[in-house]
């Protein structure tokens, strides 16, 4: 069953889709799929990434996303806690 999974922008990111999206974007998941797999759905380069954060924890880059999780990412320019600086991609 499809759930609305939440991706939500910071930054450059944002800007940069914005224009094609409402911002948060709710998009269907089926099943649970790869983070770097949601990057390519939306046409994200990993590399103007530094930080993913689902349902408010900082995660890896091998997280899945499941159906109705709350996906958060912020560009390189976001200042990254040290707590997080085992998450950086």
């Amino acid at each position: 069953m499809s759930s609305n999974t939440q991706l939500h922008l910071f930054g450059s990111l944002k800007k940069t889709m914005e224009d094609q999206y409402d911002i948060p974007i709710l998009f269907g998941l089926d099943v649970p799929t790869p983070l770097i797999d949601v990057l390519a759905r939306f046409n994200i380069p990993l590399e103007m990434v530094q930080l993913a954060m689902v349902n408010h924890r900082a995660v890896p880059i091998a997280s899945v996303i499941h159906p109705g999780d709350r996906l958060s990412l912020f560009p390189r320019e976001y200042i990254v806690f040290t707590d997080w600086k085992d998450f950086r991609f």
